[in-house]
């Protein structure tokens, strides 16, 4: 796929065009994240409702009905399904298990297990598996 930038300053509507054969799960994901305003995620944390800027956020997991966000200086919540959420993050998430999605660019480093699997342990040295299902988009991810 060939993509051309065009710089202009004075352009008033930002936009972006693209000629495609077909519609594919990855153009859909760039054009969702192309509309993509908000930068921040809704949680609560103790009896306040915070925003959490999505750059700080290293790990989102289901714990029973609602999202566990974790950031390196505290645990929010979220009242959201996980599926909805993986829509509206930005391209640094990957869902590295079911119910559990992570921040590409919060990560250490990985670990690899006799078993086959991979460990992702984060900033913050929590130590996250990754299904064997999503090892392919994360090392996609991480270009190796």
């Amino acid at each position: 796929m060939k993509i051309n930038f065009h710089i202009d300053p004075n352009l008033k509507d930002e936009r972006a065009d693209f000629w495609l054969r077909k519609i594919t799960d990855r153009i859909s994901n760039v054009t969702s994240q192309l509309n993509q305003e908000q930068e921040i995620l809704w949680c609560y944390h103790d009896k306040e409702i915070e925003p959490v800027d999505y750059k700080n956020i290293l790990v989102l997991q289901t714990v029973g009905n609602q999202i566990e966000v974790k950031t390196p200086d505290n645990i929010y919540y979220c009242k959201a399904r996980i599926t909805q959420l993986i829509e509206q993050l930005p391209s640094q998430f990957i869902e590295s298990a079911r119910g559990t999605i992570i921040n590409y660019k919060k990560i250490d480093h990985l670990e690899l297990l006799d078993n086959g699997k991979i460990d992702v342990i984060m900033i913050n040295r929590e130590r996250v598996q990754i299904s064997r299902r999503k090892i392919k988009n994360l090392k996609e991810k991480l270009g190796i």
